[in-house]
């Protein structure tokens, strides 16, 4: 067994409990069925259970078209890219997308402020037209029609009905990974709830979805982030066992010796503490049927 990282005896010496490391400890998502979704795009790591590996979308980009499309305030991003349409000329755009209405041909330009190949300069370009009135633009094709810094903007001022909660993740240099409120195009990866599917499962109120975020609201990103920092532990209980050990010495020439020796016999363990070490000892502790005055530290 590994070295431990910590070790308590009971005060009247007849048990011990010791803390271990656990390597190789499992992805947390696959201890339970939490209904958290999760998307990434690192070459080298993931998080991704076996179906989402084989249903996941192409790209961060492509991921949030979707979530927008299904959760997205449809009516207010419109209302936004027209509003945009207004200010193409006066430096007061939010974003590098706008709808116009053009009057002549009873319909709606989606417009983009780029600049093609060859050209020095950025200039607003029409990027396509929808034949329609304002209430028939299909929000799908609007959306994968937009530029990238649009979808990040729609991202950043949260144009989100509360039908879901995102949240970015981002792998570091031996894939560990933090978790952030915020989600973009360039994302390594994306996890979210539905809520209806959350509330079902979880039990937890309407004004609780409401009031908080994804992290707050859903424990197994802060498990997540443990494991992947390897802060995972469990605990092993043993009992002392006294043994007497006697040498005799027949001969009468040496005086006969009694020794005791105390070993110790496992009676208990469990694993799968994830969290760091100083904020998990005391669930450990109860877990293990301890309480810290009765235990000293060795």
């Amino acid at each position: 067994m590994e070295d431990y990282v910590k070790r308590y005896v009971t005060k009247d010496g007849k048990q011990r409990l010791t803390i271990y490391r656990e390597e190789y400890a499992d992805n947390p998502r696959y201890n339970t069925d939490e209904p958290l979704h999760c998307e990434d795009w690192e070459r080298d790591f993931s998080i991704m259970c076996r179906k989402e590996r084989e249903s996941k979308s192409s790209s961060a980009r492509r991921l949030i078209e979707y979530l927008l499309e299904n959760y997205g305030k449809r009516e207010a991003i419109i209302d936004m890219l027209v509003e945009n349409g207004k200010h193409m000329t006066d430096g007061m755009s939010v974003c590098n997308n706008a709808l116009v209405y053009d009057n002549s041909l009873k319909g709606w330009a989606l417009k983009e402020y780029t600049k093609w190949y060859g050209e020095k300069e950025f200039n607003w370009k029409d990027a396509t037209f929808f034949d329609c009135s304002k209430k028939y633009i299909d929000l799908g094709q609007l959306l994968e029609l937009c530029l990238d810094s649009t979808i990040d903007e729609l991202c950043y001022f949260k144009y989100w009905t509360d039908g879901v909660k995102t949240a970015s993740y981002s792998f570091g240099y031996y894939g560990e990974i933090s978790f952030s409120d915020e989600i973009s195009c360039d994302s390594d990866g994306i996890c979210w709830l539905e809520k209806d599917e959350f509330l079902e499962y979880s039990g937890c109120t309407n004004d609780c979805w409401e009031e908080k975020s994804l992290r707050d609201i859903e424990f197994l990103l802060d498990e997540i982030e443990s494991w992947t920092e390897d802060e995972v532990y469990g605990y092993v209980v043993e009992k002392a066992v006294k043994t007497i050990n006697s040498v005799r010495y027949p001969d009468g020439e040496h005086d006969d010796t009694e020794t005791e020796e105390t070993e110790w016999e496992e009676t208990d363990s469990c694993w799968g503490f994830y969290g760091e070490l100083d904020k998990s000892i005391d669930w450990i502790l109860e877990d293990a049927g301890f309480k810290k005055e009765e235990l000293i530290e060795e």
